[in-house]
Order: C-alpha cells, then sequence, then structure tokens
C-alpha cells in the first residue's frame, strides 16, 4: 500500500502529485513513518486474531435479535470499529475509540434524546494467512464514479420527471461554482504558482454551499496535514504507541462546528483559514506552526484532490466557463464529481430517501464482492490509517467471538483500558443497519443533509 504503488511496475496507477506528496509526507513530515507502520499494520501482517472495540447505544436490541449490522459511512458496509491491543489478558483501547467513547459520543445528540449509554463490545476475528499480505485501504473521496454508476442502476426508482428535476438540480449547483472550478484549474496548471490565499478561501469556502464534498476534502487536508506535524504531549505519546493522534481535529471540527454533532455532514464544515490557524495555535497543537507553508500547502492539496478526485483526467484542463451544459457531457469529464453530488443530493430529494438504505446496500454488495476478491476481512479508513477500521460481514468464512466489554484500570494512568466481563451470542451479518439509528448518525438528518463519517 501507499509507498508501494509508487514502485515501477504496480497495477495501481497514481498521479505524478500524488507520488511527491506520498514520499513527502512519509518522509519529510515528524510523523508520516506511521503512513507506512503503525501498531494496527503491525497486528494485520502478524497475528492470526484481531480485537476490536465497538461503541453502542443499542446493546439490548443487539443480544435480543443475537445480530449486529453492518453501516455505511466511510467504510461503506462494515461493523464500524478501531483496534485494541493485548496484553496481560487485558485490552488498551487505540486513542481514537478512547476519544470516540468518552468525548464524541457523549456529545452526540442522537444519544442526548434517547438518553441512551453507550456500551462496549469487543469484537474478536479470526486473520485467514491471506489477509496479512492485503494492507488496502478504503478511500471514500475515490467513491464518485461507484457512486454515479449506483445511480445509474437504480434510477428506474425514479419517474421521468424526478429524473429531469434532479438532474436540473445537479447542473444547477456546478453552475453555481463556476468560480472555484475554474479557479482551482488555473491553479493547477500553473504548477507552483503563488496563489492569493484571501481570494482562493473566499472563493472556496463559497462553493461548499453547493458541493458538499469539498467540505469533506477540506477536512480530510486539514486534519492530515494535523496528524502529520502534531507534536504535542498527547501527539507523541500515540506516536510511541504507533497511532495517528485523533483528538487534535476531532476538537477542532466538533469546537468550530458544533452542529456536526447534531448529525450534519462535513459538507457544512467550512472554517475561515484564520479559525483555523488561530485554533491550532491557541490550543498548541503543533509548535513551530509556519502560517504561509501550512496556508499554500492547504491551497495545493485541496486544489490537487479537487482535480484528482472530482474529474475523470486531472491533467486535462478544463475551460468551465465555455462548457456545452448538458448532462451527458458533463458525466464524460467530471462523473466523480456528479457522482458525489447525487449521492448527497438523493437523501433529501423528494421521496427518495425512503429509498436511500437500497442506495447504501447496493453499494456495499459491491464493497463486499471486491473485498472478498481481493481476501480483505479487516477494511480500514485509507485516507489516513489513523484507526477506523471495520470488519467485512461477507467474509466466507468469518469466525468471530463478541463479548461485552467494561472499563477498567490499567498499567498506564493517561490510557484507556478494557476487558471483557462475558461472551454473548451475535453474528455480525452481511446486512446494513438503517441509517437514522446508528450511534454517530442523528434522527436530526432527515432535517439537515449529511452524517458523521459518510
Amino acid at each position: 500500500m501507499f509507498l508501494h504503488e509508487l514502485q515501477k511496475g504496480s497495477p495501481v496507477k497514481i498521479t505524478k502529485d500524488e507520488q511527491e506528496w506520498r514520499e513527502w509526507a512519509v518522509k519529510e513530515t515528524p510523523n508520516g513513518k506511521l503512513l507506512l507502520k503503525n501498531s494496527f499494520f503491525d497486528i494485520l501482517k502478524k497475528s492470526s486474531k484481531i480485537y476490536l472495540f465497538h461503541v453502542t447505544p443499542n446493546l439490548k436490541k443487539i443480544v435480543e435479535s443475537g445480530t449486529i449490522y453492518s453501516s455505511g459511512g466511510c467504510l461503506i458496509g462494515s461493523t464500524y470499529s478501531t483496534p485494541l491491543f493485548l496484553t496481560n489478558g487485558i485490552f488498551r483501547v487505540h486513542n481514537l475509540g478512547e476519544y470516540i467513547f468518552k468525548k464524541e459520543v457523549p456529545r452526540a445528540s442522537y444519544l442526548k434524546e434517547k438518553s441512551s449509554k453507550p456500551s462496549i463490545l469487543i469484537i474478536e476475528a479470526n486473520l485467514p494467512p491471506r489477509a496479512h499480505d492485503n494492507l488496502i485501504g478504503l478511500d471514500y473521496t475515490k467513491l464518485g464514479n461507484i457512486h454515479l454508476a449506483i445511480y445509474n442502476d437504480l434510477e428506474y426508482l425514479l419517474s421521468f420527471r424526478e429524473r429531469a428535476v434532479l438532474q436540473e438540480i445537479l447542473l444547477k449547483k456546478i453552475k453555481q461554482s463556476l468560480p472555484y472550478l475554474n479557479l482551482a484549474s488555473n491553479i493547477y496548471h500553473s504548477k507552483g504558482k503563488i496563489v492569493n490565499d484571501k481570494d482562493f478561501f473566499e472563493v472556496f469556502l463559497a462553493s461548499i454551499d453547493h458541493l458538499p464534498i469539498l467540505g469533506y476534502i477540506y477536512f480530510e487536508v486539514i486534519a492530515g496535514y494535523l496528524m502529520l506535524f502534531q507534536d504535542g504531549k498527547e501527539a507523541k505519546k500515540a506516536y510511541d504507541n504507533g497511532e495517528f493522534y485523533n483528538a487534535g481535529y476531532k476538537d477542532l471540527m466538533f469546537d468550530l462546528f458544533p452542529k456536526l454533532l447534531k448529525g450534519a455532514g462535513l459538507g457544512f464544515f467550512k472554517p475561515t483559514l484564520k479559525q483555523v490557524i488561530q485554533y491550532i495555535k491557541k490550543n498548541k497543537m503543533i509548535s513551530k506552526l509556519d502560517e504561509k507553508n501550512f496556508t499554500q500547502y492547504l491551497i495545493k492539496r485541496i486544489v490537487f484532490l479537487t482535480q484528482d478526485r472530482l474529474l475523470n483526467r486531472s491533467e486535462e484542463y478544463i475551460n468551465w466557463s465555455a462548457f456545452s451544459w448538458d448532462f451527458k457531457a458533463l458525466e464524460a469529464i467530471a462523473s466523480p464529481l456528479l457522482g458525489h453530488l447525487v449521492h448527497r443530493e438523493l437523501r433529501n430529494f423528494g421521496r427518495f430517501p425512503d429509498f436511500y438504505f437500497y442506495f447504501d446496500q447496493f453499494k456495499a454488495l459491491q464493497a463486499w464482492n471486491y473485498w472478498n476478491h481481493m481476501g480483505i476481512v479487516i477494511p480500514f479508513n485509507g485516507v489516513m490509517p489513523k484507526g477506523e477500521v471495520g470488519i467485512n460481514p461477507a467474509w466466507p468464512d468469518l469466525k468471530t467471538k463478541v463479548y461485552i466489554g467494561e472499563e477498567i484500570k490499567g498499567p498506564v494512568v493517561d490510557a484507556m483500558y478494557i476487558a471483557p466481563k462475558k461472551e454473548i451470542a451475535v453474528k455480525i451479518v452481511p446486512r446494513l443497519v438503517d441509517h437514522r439509528i446508528t450511534i454517530m448518525r442523528s434522527k436530526g438528518r432527515q432535517k439537515i443533509s449529511g452524517t458523521f463519517r459518510d
């Protein structure tokens, strides 16, 4: 994975810009080595079993039904978890899992509405030998074409009039984003030109309202930089444990945009550059933050991801101002952008929210087929290996045990430890739970587009 794709003869082709970014991230940033070697990868490579930390508000229902369903989101169709590390019969929780359990979940509106207390599950899964060689992550920003293909397969669920209205909505949103799309194209093809950051962010932030995927890209770029450069005490402790530190970018996200705790998606994430820099400095996240380099990094990376993730051919210059506004013509040059747009627009479009479950389920079926073909038992978020992992519920020989867990005192005072309390008769099944009842999703999202992790 990662640098392996840079080697000659690799079947995976990446652009020169992506190659240069990966080389830089791994070799020239304080925490970049974790992209290749981290505690989670060590387990996948060497162990015959993996233990995962899963948080749920629905323990009673799980025990009664004997079933754990998968969820959608950035891991598509898997059981969202974080790694556990076994030492002397007890488990240390990955810093991401600790943050979710102790900080994120208690603040999430869904649990407050239900007055639910989150419960801990420990999932034990056997790892076949083939899994040791498959460090293949999942990058949800690359799923645009898949979203569009699924829509094309399921569009018969909409009437002709509904399809026409939806296409008009999508075209209008892209037209409203022309100032940014043109700017990004010009910056990308000018290669190396210093960009006026005030002009860039004014245009970019205004476009997030029309193209929500840009909010996700913005978040991933900021989060990635923080994970690579954070050097505070807690970040160093996480690094020593072989983990990227997650609390920094998560605190930034929720403190600057509290509505994200009410079910809103990252399509609402649009802090100003000044807000981001002030937050980083106030919280001493990076001891020697070079504001100028940080700003130019954000611009360069955002522009690259816009071109690489949203257009069919990133190297091809597109004069958006002279474009013929036809849906099929747009599909020929920017099908990933259309896919990301339709993926989000369908949630609130007419009667289609009633069918949205089938859209996610169809996507999960494709993911399960791919994972089985590639021998992937434990998929993980490949944007950055920050601890977001899942279980492939459709793996033919999946062998798991599930335990109710409880927090206990461990050898390190400022770390979270858990132990199994009792085993429960529960199976992980290849079927998606209703997206409205998972722990990180709020009923409020029916009014606010988006969710935490998709």
